[in-house]
């Protein structure tokens, strides 16, 4: 069963409110939703997730599959989308491909 937009537009919302924080948590959060967002320039290393709760974990798989199913950017099914993915994108530069691995 394919998920719903409303499903994938809920675990958006959920994961940007902790990406928009400064935790381990919120590093796996960005990385989801930066990596749903451009996987060119961002690209989620799938051993960060275990460092979310359960409720964030799920939010994380939902946001995989909605992407993936749906084909749908998720900046475009939250309010501010576009505003908020320029902050994350801004906030965690250190793990942009072009930094990983820099000190």
């Amino acid at each position: 069963m394919k998920i719903t937009i409303e499903e994938y537009a809920t675990a958006v919302q959920f994961l940007a409110g902790l990406a928009q924080q400064d935790t381990s948590g919120s590093r796996a959060a960005a990385q989801v939703l930066l990596s749903a967002y451009n996987g060119e320039e961002w690209q989620l290393d799938i051993t960060d997730l275990g460092v979310l709760s359960s409720d964030y974990y799920l939010a994380a798989l939902a946001v995989i599959r909605g992407r993936t199913e749906l084909m749908i950017e998720p900046h475009k099914l939250i309010e501010n989308g576009e505003a908020i993915f320029d902050r994350l994108w801004d906030l965690w530069q250190a793990f942009h491909v072009k930094n990983r691995g820099k000190g």
